[in-house]
């Protein structure tokens, strides 16, 4: 799980990963592990980053995946409702060309 925001704002800083460490004084590889996700951050890295970088805490806390699991799950849900709609639409064709077919016998 990276945390996009974090990484993006630092990048928009203009910094690299071994310049915020050196900032905050830990190894570039602690960082990186921490915008990966793979290490957990302290609410009060949380505050040393944001100070940092400028911004809200909250803003650079929201995790990628998260979002691309929610997206992910509404494009799921909309391909599943277009199929059920595109099948509806395709049961109810047949059933007006049949209807069509016996109102034309019942003429003849």
């Amino acid at each position: 799980m990276k945390y996009e925001n974090l990484i993006k704002a630092r990048k928009e800083r203009g910094l690299t990963q071994k310049e915020m460490a050196d900032m905050l004084a830990m190894e570039q590889t602690t960082y990186s592990k921490k915008e990966r996700g793979i290490s957990r951050i302290r609410e009060t890295e949380w505050i040393r980053f944001a100070k940092i970088l400028e911004k809200d805490v909250d803003d650079l806390k929201v995790k990628k995946t998260e979002l691309e699991d929610n997206a992910n799950y509404d494009q799921t849900l909309y391909l599943k409702i277009i199929k059920t709609i595109i099948k509806y639409n395709t049961k109810l064709e047949k059933e007006i060309l049949l209807l069509k077919k016996q109102k034309k016998q019942r003429r003849n």
